[in-house]
């Protein structure tokens, strides 16, 4: 299933209410931030379990695709694979700590 266009109640006004209203978009359940390797963020690559990275930080972005404006197919190509360079092409001025930040799971670890 593919997410590639907006609908009615998915705009970034949505999104920020759904941030707001919304204890746990990453699913952490509980277990705090982690640090991860990358071989563990590539099990994480389905709609319902859509990790990436930015940054060295690790953001399960699952609760976020359908809010997306360039729909879900771009984010699902990066999904569970660190993506700073391809983000950086065309959201440099975005921030990602401000729009998702609330879907960090963890940290890459370092080696």
């Amino acid at each position: 299933m593919q997410l590639d266009t907006l609908v009615l109640g998915f705009g970034l006004m949505d999104w920020n209410r759904l941030k707001q209203s919304s204890k746990d978009l990453p699913q952490l359940r509980g277990t705090g931030l982690k640090n991860y390797t990358l071989e563990e963020v590539r099990n994480h690559k389905s709609l319902h379990d859509c990790w990436i990275v930015l940054r060295g930080v690790v953001y399960n972005v699952s609760a976020y695709l359908a809010y997306h404006p360039g729909g879900s197919r771009i984010i699902e190509k990066f999904a569970g694979e660190e993506c700073t360079e391809e983000f950086d092409k065309y959201h440099q001025w975005v921030n990602i700590e401000g729009l998702v930040g609330v879907l960090k799971v963890g940290f890459i670890a370092k080696k």
